[in-house]
């Protein structure tokens, strides 16, 4: 097999679909459909069974498709040595980030990067914390950069530390707060620990809860629309936005902060645009106010 066979088999595997993944792959579904008939020639095997819903691969196609991820792995790694011996802070960075993150933060930090790494390709894939810590685990990505508290056995550096703050279209007396009506979003559940121990320290009776939206940036919205009021880091609060934002603090009036960090394995600070994207996040931290 040739690396084109290796991306082939890798790609087919993830879809389970022939013509998702010919779409995929950019390729004719007839030239598609002959490469994997090859394969199996060369290697005298069945590689899946085809169903109405896609495919379903066989042990000996698994096989195959596990071996084709590895070797591609390692074309990667071994490219991104070659260009280490030679100096060059180069190759493919893949990065996996919360999707908040991703959508507050990190455009105009790899815009940044680029400027001082213009040879740096990226790949970014978004998910939960868990979805992103095991994207490491299987080597799926280089670094991740994700929120709240966390657990992981090898390098991590905080990155950035913001306030949570309630956030309303009008100003108003936070001890009226069980009584107005509050928009609730999906967030993380360790950010909804924090949340939720601060309202118990703080009050006796539930929250008002008159929606729940899917994402933070949708409750801000609707409190944009005077609907109600939420409670967010403040990275999604913007001045420009004619809203009012205060701080949730601890009994000690401390701001209660929510932190960003960077997951890496220290194996792979090995690779040159690992290396170089973990130096520029620790000489260039992310600036989010803490007011």
């Amino acid at each position: 097999m040739e690396e084109k066979d290796w991306v082939i088999l890798q790609t087919v595997f993830e879809e389970k679909n022939i013509t998702k993944a010919a779409h995929r792959l950019f390729m004719a579904q007839t030239t598609l459909t002959y490469r994997l008939q090859q394969i199996e020639k060369e290697f005298d095997t069945l590689l899946f069974y085809r169903g109405r819903r896609g495919v379903e691969f066989t042990a000996q196609g698994e096989l195959l498709a596990k071996y084709a991820q590895e070797m591609l792995v390692k074309l990667r790694e071994t490219k991104d040595t070659l260009l280490n011996l030679e100096g060059k802070v180069s190759g493919t960075l893949k990065l996996a980030v919360t999707k908040s993150f991703a959508f507050y933060r990190l455009p105009a930090l790899l815009r940044a990067f680029r400027n001082q790494y213009p040879n740096v390709d990226f790949t970014v894939t978004t998910g939960s914390n868990l979805d992103l810590t095991h994207s490491l685990h299987r080597n799926e990505a280089h670094v991740a950069i994700v929120r709240g508290i966390q657990h992981w056995p090898d390098e991590k550096e905080v990155i950035a530390e913001e306030t949570i703050c309630v956030i309303a279209k009008e100003k108003m007396n936070l001890q009226d707060l069980p009584s107005l009506p509050r928009i609730d979003y999906e967030p993380k559940p360790s950010l909804n620990i924090v949340i939720d121990n601060w309202w118990r320290e703080n009050f006796s009776e539930p929250p008002f809860i008159s929606m729940t939206v899917d994402n933070v940036e949708v409750a801000k919205r609707m409190v944009m629309n005077d609907l109600g009021y939420t409670i967010a880091p403040s990275s999604v609060f913007d001045e420009n936005d004619g809203l009012y934002k205060w701080n949730i603090t601890t009994p000690d009036m401390e701001p209660i902060l929510w932190k960003t960090w960077i997951l890496y394995r220290r194996e792979l600070m090995k690779l040159p645009a690992v290396r170089g994207f973990v130096t520029f996040m620790q000489e260039n931290p992310c600036r989010i106010s803490l007011e």
